[in-house]
């Protein structure tokens, strides 16, 4: 999320006009769409920025710059580095790593498979043959590059499974059902300005600290359950950088259980419907390539592909172009924590059945804490007022279905770039991981091992600014990755802040 709203004052920021989305944060990806469609089509810059943006709140008035096709050199990011719209830079993350199989393990949807189900997925660069896949095939509409090669597989919880996948082992860790876990949360991601200004992306080192920190703490045999990300994974529209993160993972960390939610990003690079871009990946790469399984899956397909983005012209802006509902929407268990994740990005009505349904399922299975997980924390930037994460808390709360859940259930979000307690004991945000804002980094832990819901709150870096109280920066990086890579996270609470 971006919300500044701001004096836009910089090269080819002519127009003081105040709106509700910094294009500081986005320029440089704003310049490269728009002129690699001038260089495809040979119209100007005016009339071409008119066209994908509508005049929608002075957009091209505030990108004033025209630049001469005639000028243009080689590509829209060359042209734009030379108006000094990108700054004149590569190696945005390493290279891909294809050394092993880019796996993600996900616990299987709660009303249709047992407690010892999760679903296996691994995304390369062409199909898989494997007796594990019930599905194999190129991604559909966006990151086509990608092959998609899905299965659900049968655990002993409790006991490392290992999964053998074209040669290849991995083990798969899930814990007896009803007993205590630890997890660790990630929200708002960033390591790279691509599409949107990372901030701290190279004074924090966020992509190989986060990878440090990850393997760190799932190295230590069962110390972790689970790890969970809340949306605007990595501001990433193309998925390259996706894939060099995860590629990137020690195997342990990436065969641990994995969940995630979409956020704004994840539909629309620039951060919200108005300013939808062609290239925009509107979900579609994301839920192929973090393969939860959700309530869309069926024998057949593992999504429900019916809705093709490129149908019509600028569909986003009604939202027409994103998936349906259900490919974003699941309940599980995992030891004694359930679990509901879902978008924001669709209406609650869609939804609504499904919220039921995961009421009724929590209610028949019985877990002794409930975490509904979803990325917006307030409306706006395509999320409807009653889609933010505190208010489809209240819905629920409502549901005459979910009155035995409530009192069990707590909720995670993102979106603002801060960490904090946002409702003693139930609310939770955890947006602050290298995007400006509360110019902080901090990791919190969820555990149950002790019989009690708590939350640990690991602070790893600060920079001083307006939205904190800090006198000083804090680098405690070192104390807590040196803690958890050689004692695991459940002996490094000493170094953290008990939010619950």
């Amino acid at each position: 999320m971006h919300k500044t709203v701001a004096l836009l004052v910089s090269l080819a920021f002519t127009s003081a006009v105040a709106i509700d989305i910094d294009l500081t944060i986005y320029k440089c990806s704003l310049c490269e769409t728009i002129f690699d469609k001038v260089i495809e089509t040979g119209i100007p810059y005016p009339e071409t920025c008119d066209s994908m943006f509508e005049k929608v709140d002075k957009i091209c008035e505030l990108l004033d710059t025209y630049i001469n096709p005639a000028d243009v050199g080689g590509s829209g990011r060359e042209t734009c580095i030379k108006a000094g719209f990108c700054p004149d830079e590569g190696g945005w993350y390493p290279p891909i790593d294809t050394s092993r199989l880019d796996i993600r393990v996900a616990k299987a949807h709660g009303e249709k498979l047992g407690y010892d189900k999760v679903r296996v997925t691994v995304v390369s660069n062409e199909t898989i043959s494997d007796p594990l896949f019930t599905y194999s095939a190129p991604f559909k509409y966006r990151w086509t590059n990608m092959h998609l090669n899905t299965g659900i597989a049968t655990v002993t919880p409790g006991s490392t499974t290992t999964l053998t996948i074209a040669g290849e082992s991995f083990d798969v860790y899930v814990p007896v059902e009803d007993a205590g876990t630890r997890g660790i949360i990630v929200g708002d991601p960033c390591f790279f300005s691509k599409f949107v200004v990372c901030e701290f992306a190279s004074d924090w080192n966020m992509f190989n600290n986060t990878i440090k920190l990850l393997d760190a703490a799932t190295a230590h045999e069962n110390e972790v359950s689970y790890w969970m990300m809340l949306g605007d994974n990595f501001y990433d529209q193309k998925g390259e950088a996706t894939q060099s993160f995860f590629s990137s993972l020690s195997k342990k960390s990436a065969a641990t259980l994995f969940g995630t939610t979409p956020g704004n990003h994840d539909f629309w690079v620039h951060s919200a419907p108005k300013v939808w871009v062609p290239a925009d990946q509107l979900g579609h790469g994301f839920m192929q390539y973090y393969g939860q399984d959700t309530a869309a899956a069926s024998e057949d397909s593992p999504f429900d592909f019916s809705v093709d983005p490129d149908a019509s012209h600028r569909p986003s802006v009604k939202k027409q172009a994103l998936p349906a509902a259900d490919n974003f929407f699941s309940y599980y268990k995992i030891g004694d924590t359930g679990f509901v994740t879902f978008s924001g990005a669709h209406s609650y009505e869609d939804m609504k059945h499904e919220f039921v349904n995961a009421c009724n399922w929590a209610t028949r299975e019985n877990p002794k804490y409930v975490l509904l997980q979803s990325h917006w924390n307030e409306e706006g930037y395509g999320c409807e007022g009653a889609m933010t994460t505190p208010a489809v808390y209240r819905e629920m709360a409502a549901l005459p279905e979910c009155a035995t859940i409530v009192p069990k259930m707590k909720y995670f979000m993102g979106h603002e770039h801060c960490n904090l307690v946002t409702e003693e004991g139930i609310g939770y945000m955890v947006g602050a991981n290298g995007m400006g804002g509360c110019g902080e980094w901090g990791l919190p832990v969820v555990d149950t091992t002790s019989g009690d819901f708590s939350v640990y709150y690991f602070l790893l870096y600060v920079q001083p600014g307006p939205k904190n109280n800090a006198v000083a920066p804090v680098d405690n990086f070192v104390a807590v990755h040196s803690c958890f890579r050689d004692n695991g996270v459940s002996n490094c609470y000493h170094l953290a802040t008990k939010w619950a």
